[in-house]
C-alpha cells in the first residue's frame, strides 16, 4: 500500500468518524431549514413551531437542570415606558408582554469573567431562561441536526418537546433559541458548563436568513411573562442583583 493510498484511507476514516459525531446538546425546529453562512441555524418563518431540545442518552445529566434561553431578535436595549411588543406562548402559556426579562447574556449573574454563553450575533440582548429536565424525556435516534445525518449506531437522545406560538408577536421581532447549563456556587449562577454548539441553536425570523427588518424601537422592552407550565419552570431576577 503507497503512501497516497493509506493517506486517502486515514482521510476518510476520519471523515467518516467526524460524520458520526453528535454534539451533546442541540435545538431543532419541526419543518425547520438549516441555514449555513453567518447564521448557522435551524431556522423557521412559521410562527407556530415545535422546537426540540436534544440530549444525548448518557452524556447529559438527568439530575441537574438545563436552560432554554429565549432572546429578542434584533438585539435590542431600549427601557423607559410600558410598551408591548405582543404576546407569544411555550406549550400553551401565554408570556404576557408586560414581564420582566433579563438583559444582557446568559448567566447575567456572571460579569465578565469568561463565563457568559457568548454574543454569536444575539446578544447582549433581552431574553428569558426556561429551566428543564431532561429526565423522563422520550428517546428517538440520535441524529445531527445541520445535516440530518445518524449518530453512532445505539445512540439515543432525549427529546424534550416545547410548543412556540409567536403570531402575537410584533412586526419585524424574531426570537433566538440557545440551550445549555452552568454550574452555581452558593446558588449563584457562575459559568456555562455546556451548550448547544451555535451551529446547533434555533431561531424563528421574519426571513430564513434572519436578516434585521427595521423596525420601531420601542421605549421599553416588555417582553415574555412567563407563566408556570408543566415540567418547565423559570427563573428570574432583578439586574438590580
Amino acid at each position: 500500500m503507497n503512501m497516497k493510498t493509506l493517506a486517502a484511507l486515514t482521510i476518510g476514516m476520519l471523515g467518516a468518524g467526524s460524520a458520526l459525531a453528535v454534539p451533546t446538546l442541540q435545538l431543532d425546529i419541526d419543518g425547520g431549514t438549516y441555514v449555513g453562512g453567518s447564521e448557522e441555524s435551524t431556522v423557521t418563518n412559521s410562527p407556530t413551531f415545535d422546537l426540540w431540545a436534544f440530549g444525548v442518552v448518557g452524556g447529559v445529566d438527568t439530575s441537574v437542570d438545563y436552560y432554554l434561553s429565549i432572546a429578542l431578535l434584533p438585539q435590542t436595549e431600549n427601557v423607559g415606558d410600558p410598551a408591548g411588543l405582543g404576546n407569544i406562548t411555550v406549550n400553551g402559556v401565554t408570556l404576557s408582554s408586560l414581564g420582566l426579562s433579563e438583559y444582557g447574556t446568559p448567566p447575567v449573574e456572571t460579569v465578565s469573567n469568561g463565563g457568559e454563553l457568548g454574543s454569536h450575533g444575539v446578544y447582549d440582548t433581552f431574553y428569558y431562561e426556561l429551566m428543564f429536565s431532561f429526565a423522563g424525556s422520550p428517546t428517538i435516534a440520535s441524529y445531527n441536526v445541520q445535516d440530518g445525518t445518524a449518530g453512532p449506531v445505539g445512540e439515543e437522545l432525549y427529546k424534550k418537546i416545547f410548543q412556540i406560538d409567536a403570531s402575537s408577536l410584533a412586526f419585524g421581532y424574531g426570537l433566538h433559541f440557545d440551550l445549555y447549563t452552568y454550574g452555581e456556587t452558593n446558588g449563584r449562577r457562575t459559568a456555562i458548563t455546556e451548550f448547544a454548539p451555535f451551529s446547533k441553536d434555533a431561531a424563528y425570523c421574519t426571513s430564513l436568513e434572519c436578516d434585521p427588518v427595521e423596525v420601531a424601537e420601542p421605549s421599553t422592552i416588555a417582553l415574555f411573562g412567563i407563566g408556570l407550565m408543566s415540567l418547565v419552570a423559570i427563573r428570574r431576577r432583578s439586574s438590580s442583583k
